[in-house]
């Protein structure tokens, strides 16, 4: 039996611990992919979501309105996140980022995609996953982010245009043109 996102939040909610495990499980790969976007390092990306699933425990019953969880689950992460860069500015690199789905093929066009997306600032990367991977509205996005969504318009926008000539120009060093 398939429980909708807002049963299994108010299950949880009411101290269903299996619900709670089913609601995570249903969110993992939309975790994996914001934090990813943001951290681009999978010990990184794996400790911002494991802080984030132990907050969306104690703090899941202060949530109002379950019909946001996703929303709000994801905002904590992204906090989690960013105190993650923060430590991590203060720290020095140990070792190459890791990629996520390493060893299974990827088209061409996937893999420039998937480069473009790592040259792109983390706010870049941020907002263009939130809205084009994960399908949040802009609305969404700017409550996540605590900004205006007029904000994340100009970023799409702006960052569209970056991954844009980003994609371009690893497109024609491809192709001999440049």
């Amino acid at each position: 039996m398939s429980l909708s996102i807002e049963k299994l939040v108010r299950l949880a909610q009411s101290g269903d611990k299996e619900a709670f495990i089913r609601l995570m499980e249903s969110q993992k790969a939309s975790m994996m992919r914001a934090a990813m976007a943001i951290l681009r390092d999978g010990e990184d990306t794996a400790d911002a979501i494991a802080e984030t699933v132990a907050e969306a425990f104690s703090q899941l019953c202060g949530l109002r309105q379950p019909k946001y969880f996703k929303t709000w689950l994801i905002r904590v992460l992204i906090s989690n996140c960013h105190d993650i860069l923060r430590q991590r500015s203060r720290c020095v690199p140990m070792g190459d980022l890791e990629r996520p789905g390493e060893g299974r093929p990827l088209s061409d066009q996937a893999l420039d995609v998937r480069e473009s997306l790592g040259a792109l600032a983390h706010n870049d990367r941020l907002v263009l996953t939130l809205y084009y991977a994960e399908g949040f509205k802009v609305r969404e996005i700017a409550k996540m982010l605590g900004v205006k969504d007029s904000t994340v318009k100009s970023r799409l926008m702006r960052s569209r245009q970056r991954f844009k000539k980003i994609y371009l120009e690893r497109e024609g060093n491809t192709c001999g043109t440049k």
